[in-house]
């Protein structure tokens, strides 16, 4: 693992570069000879049925206690708060993978290479973090309610230096997952373990995962598409697995990147998600205007006992009429779901593009209101450019103050929602130092991010 670290006076950083395939060989054949510098890294290892969790130390540490996570500040010993937004954030930085020349046309790939982590209040970059070799891409990411501990699943390409490849595709969609557990101690200090799954657990099963508030615990779902479809929780201080499975499933679980749990750590909201296979893409098109689209979302109580994901009660959340819905967050105090919802008109007259968060009850499913609502210009003005993308990214615990990308004047604009008012500043919420503010825009902007 490498672990590029700033100096935190100024705040500044070195990005990754990757201009040849000789310079990248020789930036980690140094890397290699600099590892014991870095810092130890436990290699923790979720192993057998049983999920029993072993322990290896790095050079020079003494062995962790089997059954124990080995960092030296333990797991959850930070009381869950939902009056303030977590002290840091890690979001996926974009990388080349490869790049190719044919006929006289330059081709290349890019993907989420390793993950920054910053301070919210400040901005500044306290590490940079790429999976350990060979995996090379970020698949996805999760933190804990206070920002201090962060779970990141890798995954591995091969392609490089050539066209894509069938053969080479369809092995990177089988290769196992591997895991990277990530803690910020009190004094601002990095510590990472190198985790395995209980399970083989593949890209082409389409994973989601998310940390439980306190950090201790990590939900996983997997699978569908008539495969059967799983969802795990995970102890990451014993390695105990609690499993909902359904065999055959036609739809996959799928667990939201942000509000997937309730404060407590009791409740876990999981969406189906009817995923095409490949073959099925071409077939895929948006439902005409005035359909009513469904949210099919699911709640499970992660302290009983794992059983079958059929048993589970399912909410039907009906979206406006018109409506696209976008990924449910749940209140921290599990009494509601919040949507965003897209409704574009269709047709060559179409001169604009409306959505709002829609807010439905976490026990009858019935939609109880809208809130912010937005209008963007489309086409956008020349030079502007992207799409609208209201997305929740943290809330208070019943839901009324909501911090959001809000669309306005054709911009995606960080805010705190109170109410049916919207402010740009959030002040005791948001970063004030403008530089802080805008590298948080632009993190919850430009891809996944754990605030």
């Amino acid at each position: 693992m490498r672990i590029d670290t700033p100096d935190l006076a100024t705040g500044a950083e070195t990005e990754p570069g990757a201009d040849t395939e000789a310079l990248i060989k020789e930036a980690r054949r140094r890397q290699r000879r600099r590892q014991v510098l870095i810092g130890s890294a436990a290699l923790l290892v979720l192993a057998g049925t049983a999920g029993v969790l072993a322990a290896r130390p790095g050079p020079g540490g003494p062995a962790p206690a089997p059954g124990r996570a080995a960092f030296r500040v333990p797991l959850g010993d930070t009381p869950v708060s939902y009056t303030h937004p977590p002290a840091y954030y890690a979001y996926a930085v974009q990388g080349s993978i490869y790049s190719y020349a044919s006929q006289g046309t330059q081709f290349g790939r890019s993907a989420q290479r390793y993950v920054k982590i910053r301070a919210t209040a400040t901005g500044k970059l306290l590490a940079s973090v790429s999976p350990p070799e060979p995996y090379n891409e970020v698949g996805t990411l999760s933190a804990d309610a206070n920002g201090r501990t962060f779970a990141v699943a890798a995954q591995r390409i091969r392609e490089r230096n050539a066209g894509p490849s069938p053969r080479l595709v369809a092995r990177d969609q089988h290769t196992p997952l591997k895991l990277l557990l990530l803690r910020i101690t009190p004094g601002g200090h990095l510590e990472r373990a190198w985790l395995s799954f209980p399970q083989r657990v593949t890209p082409a099963q389409l994973p989601t995962i998310a940390l439980s508030p306190d950090g201790t615990r990590l939900a996983m779902a997997f699978g569908g598409r008539g495969q059967a479809a799983v969802i795990q929780v995970i102890s990451l201080r014993t390695g105990q697995v609690r499993q909902w499975t359904l065999p055959h499933s036609r739809w996959t679980p799928a667990l939201s990147r942000a509000g997937a749990w309730t404060a407590d750590g009791r409740t876990l909201a999981f969406r189906q998600e009817f995923v095409p296979t490949p073959g099925q893409l071409q077939q895929l098109s948006r439902p005409p205007a005035g359909t009513t689209q469904v949210t099919r979302e699911g709640l499970l109580d992660t302290r009983a006992p794992g059983t079958s994901l059929a048993a589970r009660p399912v909410l039907l959340l009906h979206a406006p009429a018109g409506a696209d819905p976008g990924e449910p967050f749940l209140t921290p105090d599990g009494t509601t779901l919040i949507i965003p919802v897209e409704v574009t008109p269709f047709g060559p007259s179409a001169r604009s593009w409306r959505g709002e968060l829609a807010v439905y009850s976490a026990r009858t499913g019935a939609l109880l209101r809208t809130r912010a609502p937005w209008v963007w210009r489309w086409p956008s003005p020349p030079g502007r450019g992207g799409l609208p993308a209201q997305t929740v990214a943290w809330s208070s615990p019943s839901g009324n103050r909501l911090v959001l990308l809000q669309p306005r004047a054709d911009l995606n604009i960080l805010g705190l929602l109170t109410g049916t008012t919207f402010r740009q500043a959030g002040r005791g919420i948001l970063p004030q130092p403008p530089p802080a503010y805008q590298k948080l825009q632009y993190a919850l902007r430009t891809g996944p991010v754990t605030w």
